[in-house]
């Protein structure tokens, strides 16, 4: 299986939502490991899923944690080959891993556009991709703000996207793919997929693509 563009799904706390997308072909899987939040992953959970799966690589997300409790949490986790942190303060300490690292960019935290720009022209650099999310609708980050950023730096679209609009985004502008979450079972084993494979569905392609 393989999809039109670059995807990551994030918050991943079940087996249903990781195999579901590994077997979509998404090419990386996040997992929350900050113990604080709702979606965290306990190692032994982790380990579990990933001896699942195969063909799909892992990423480390933490949105508050310091470089030093990133640090702590990481030696309890084995085949994380990516990792994504919302702290931006941290990352001249984190570079030192030789991770490929993902900034989040959450619009609820900046004031307005232009500081969402210093920080990608700051630190495209140093990342991978930033991830632009704007849960709350927020003016000063819209839709076409966010692919107007992807066209000088690499982004992964975090908002905004259905299976209505989806080829769309991914055929006409200059993101580098899109960044999706999973969601809670309802009882283990059984899994609402929703948005997330209507998203997915759309995006597949055969091997003559």
């Amino acid at each position: 299986m393989a999809l039109r563009t670059t995807v990551k799904v994030g918050s991943i706390n079940n087996l249903s939502d990781a195999r579901y997308c590994a077997g979509m072909g998404v090419d990386i899987l996040g997992f929350c490991f900050e113990t604080e939040d709702d979606k965290f992953v306990e190692p032994t959970i982790f380990l579990s899923i990933s001896e699942w799966l195969s063909g799909v690589e892992y990423m480390a997300e933490f949105q508050t944690y310091t470089a030093q409790k990133i640090e702590e949490s990481l030696e309890k986790y084995e085949k994380v080959q990516h990792l994504q942190i919302g702290n931006v303060t941290d990352l001249p300490l984190l570079e030192k891993r030789d991770t490929p690292i993902t900034l989040s960019l959450n619009a609820s935290n900046y004031s307005s556009l232009g500081d969402i720009a210093d920080v990608l022209q700051q630190y495209h650099q140093q990342v991978t991709f930033f991830v632009l999310e704007n849960p709350h609708e927020l003016p000063h980050l819209t839709l076409s703000d966010a692919l107007h950023l992807a066209e000088q730096y690499a982004v992964l679209l975090g908002f905004g996207i259905t299976s209505e609009n989806v080829l769309s985004l991914v055929d006409n502008s200059a993101i580098e793919g899109i960044a999706l979450k999973g969601g809670d079972e309802i009882k283990p084993g059984y899994k609402d997929f929703d948005d997330l494979a209507e998203i997915l569905e759309v995006l597949e392609v055969d091997e003559a693509y």
